[in-house]
């Protein structure tokens, strides 16, 4: 049912730059394998499906068209930088705070998407997996644009 949401707000809303394109498997075992990870199911659809990007200015981290894919440069510069535990993986950078992905919670293929602030390295999580997570983003960005 999310990932219907997700796709109808994506038609609606997308400009055909918004995203990077799909990938192949093998970039989202590149991910797991660099960060030491088992990603969830809902993340690894999105990633395949748009590699990375979002609509009305929200940007999700995954596979662009670099070597290394986008949520792995974060996420490895957050743990050296700024002591990110390794569970969490980086998949929206919002400056003061970034979204993570809680891989040490993985339970039937999801996990929740927490806010994890790196002045004070405290996690709260905030959505119960990367579907609500990203439909709430998108919402919020689209409700956005029509308040402008």
């Amino acid at each position: 049912m999310s990932q219907e949401k997700v796709l109808a707000m994506i038609r609606q809303y997308g400009e055909n730059d918004d995203f990077t394109g799909p990938v192949d498997e093998s970039r989202i075992e590149q991910i797991e394998n660099m960060l030491d990870v088992t990603l969830p199911e809902d993340y690894k659809w999105f990633v395949r499906n748009f590699g990375h990007g979002g609509i009305a200015g929200v940007e999700i981290l995954g596979v662009a068209k670099t070597e290394i894919p986008t949520c792995v440069r974060y996420t490895q510069r957050y743990r050296e930088e700024h002591g990110l535990p390794r569970s969490l993986i980086v998949i929206e950078n919002c400056d003061e705070w970034v979204f993570c992905l809680d891989t040490s919670e993985l339970n039937n293929g999801e996990c929740p998407v927490i806010d994890w602030d790196y002045l004070g390295n405290v996690g709260v999580q905030r959505y119960k997996n990367f579907y609500t997570f990203l439909l709430d983003e998108f919402t919020e960005a689209v409700e956005n644009l029509d308040d402008d």
